[in-house]
């Protein structure tokens, strides 16, 4: 089940890389291009919620590489993870709901994450990644959450 997880991942990042964006997007802090809700540059024809389903598979894949196949992967995960990241603020602009202490903290985690990934090998790397995919899945829920609370 796991090496199918990890296929599908390899493969949407390769359709991605394939795609042609309809327009180019200023890069972001991460080295990627920043996005808007309505528009996943670079993910071809998959929309938010698609991504959204599909991230806890690439956060289990990512937890339980090896340090190597982290690194190889990081510039995938880090597009993946600005894009959801725009994603879900977009969403709560266009529903008008106030950030909540807790949440910005949880959600600078993962940026401060994303920010250091790079940077580290071996097991820290390992660590710091387990680390992050439990901020994710913890973002991900909350925003679940708060998205269920407004329907």
């Amino acid at each position: 089940m796991k090496a199918l997880q990890l296929m599908v991942i390899v493969a949407l990042l390769a359709s991605a890389a394939c795609s042609k964006p309809k327009e180019a997007a200023a890069p972001d802090a991460h080295g990627g291009t920043a996005m808007d809700s309505g528009r996943m540059s670079g993910m071809g024809s998959m929309g938010g919620s698609a991504m959204m389903s599909m991230m806890p598979a690439h956060m289990d894949s990512m937890r339980q590489m090896n340090p190597e196949q982290m690194s190889q992967m990081m510039a995938g995960h880090e597009r993946m993870m600005s894009q959801m990241m725009d994603q879900i603020g977009g969403e709560m602009r266009q529903m008008k709901m106030a950030e909540t202490p807790e949440w910005s903290a949880l959600a600078d985690s993962v940026r401060q994450d994303l920010a250091e990934l790079p940077s580290l090998k071996g097991q820290a790397l390992s660590a710091r990644m387990r680390a992050h995919a439990d901020r994710v899945q913890r973002l991900m829920k909350a925003h679940e959450q708060m998205m269920k609370g407004t329907h």
